[in-house]
């Protein structure tokens, strides 16, 4: 199955979401991925994690920019886009020598 069909079979049932909506997705989450791993290609074993990023920005479509809200006593706070399960696992895939280190 490609990333496609893989993201779509995590997505809601009822959801219709494009096609290129969906590898915009991926796009964004692999180079966000690229950018924190500082390479030019993402390594093969990393393309579940690209997918599961996928995942976490679909869900943050309309919300881009918050960090916390609440409505009517109700709070809903947004956790960091690469959590820190995904990081201790980018942990695996040094940084190329002169790149930049993101925090």
């Amino acid at each position: 199955m490609n990333k496609i069909g893989s993201l779509r079979v995590l997505l809601p049932p009822d959801d219709r979401s494009s096609d290129l909506k969906l590898e915009m997705l991926l796009k964004n989450a692999e180079n966000t991925l690229l950018d924190y791993i500082g390479r030019d290609t993402l390594p093969e074993r990393l393309g579940d994690m690209q997918i599961q990023l996928a995942l976490e920005m679909y869900n943050r479509l309309g919300n881009e920019g918050e960090t916390k809200r609440t409505e009517n006593d109700i709070s809903v706070s947004f956790s960091s886009l690469i959590t820190d399960d995904m990081k201790q696992r980018l942990k695996n895939y040094p940084r190329k020598v002169g790149a930049v280190k993101c925090s």
